[in-house]
């Protein structure tokens, strides 16, 4: 494929098959790249997707986006439940956490689809909430237990709450953050957004809705396989310290910001409804 990159043949480019490409990509990039590059692509060059649907397709193009709105929705379902069942059979915590991404992604793109303030007001709080939740979830991933004990397989890690408790307290608000739970800020936008789309085609929201139980098996499996799990993991010959000062203000930073906005986001809602407000598509 190497050979017709930059081409104009269209002939080539057809007959080209761009399977690698556009289905192994963003695993590749999540869990092969350090941690600062799943960082990044987490919580910014994921979100550019949302930003280009908000300042692009919503104010240039809304016959056609309500026109296929029916298509969007039918692949963002297919992709929260597709990527949801890839989340609960892997065993690497970072290809989880990337998955589940993926998943919470499709999520925000049904709201933002929604024509409703409520739907896209809760699609761009999802993902701020994202970003906050799946950054500190990657810090704890490859961050802190990958440096400690230079390994991703959730099967390697048991009990590491006997040895790491202020680490797994902060995780575990992070796990619930990423699972949709009240009083963090990703319940606030997952609501908001799947409201959106009941509003819309309420068919495919029920389908959608799904997502509220697979985010919570997932995350809850890889939480209860890492802290928990019986005694402490014979793989691992000596303990691993707990989280150091820098590693803490970073965790509890991202987690005082998914609390706080999730019991009071009005300051994230106040400032939306007047620039969403001109986004939704009134037919004449």
């Amino acid at each position: 494929m190497s050979s017709i990159m930059g081409t104009t043949d269209f002939d080539a480019l057809y007959k080209t098959n761009f399977n690698f490409t556009t289905q192994l990509f963003l695993f590749y990039a999540h869990v092969e790249s350090p941690l600062g590059g799943s960082i990044i692509l987490a919580a910014i060059v994921l979100k550019l997707s949302l930003y280009g649907i908000l300042r692009l397709i919503l104010p240039l193009l809304p016959k056609a986006y309500i026109y296929f709105t029916s298509v969007i929705y039918v692949i963002g379902v297919i992709t929260i439940i597709y990527a949801s069942f890839s989340t609960l059979r892997t065993i690497d915590v970072k290809e989880l956490i990337a998955y589940s991404s993926v998943s919470h992604a499709a999520v925000y793109l049904l709201g933002v689809f929604s024509n409703s303030v409520q739907g896209i007001e809760g699609a761009i709080t999802l993902g701020l909430a994202h970003g906050f939740v799946s950054s500190g979830l990657f810090i704890c991933a490859g961050g802190i237990l990958y440096d400690r004990s230079s390994t991703r397989l959730i099967t390697f890690y048991r009990g590491i709450a006997q040895v790491m408790p202020l680490f797994s307290v902060l995780f575990f608000i992070l796990c619930l953050g990423n699972a949709g739970t009240p009083l963090t800020v990703n319940f606030v936008g997952e609501f908001m957004s799947l409201y959106g789309t009941f509003e819309r085609l309420p068919l495919l929201g029920a389908f959608a809705s799904s997502s509220i139980v697979l985010s919570a098996a997932y995350t809850m499996y890889m939480f209860n396989r890492i802290a928990f799990g019986g005694s402490y993991s014979r793989f691992f010959k000596f303990n691993i310290p707990d989280l150091n000062k820098r590693e803490f203000v970073i965790l509890f930073t991202l987690v005082a910001f998914t609390i706080v906005l999730g019991i009071y986001p009005a300051p994230i809602l106040d400032g939306l409804h007047y620039s969403v407000s001109l986004l939704t598509y009134h037919a004449p």
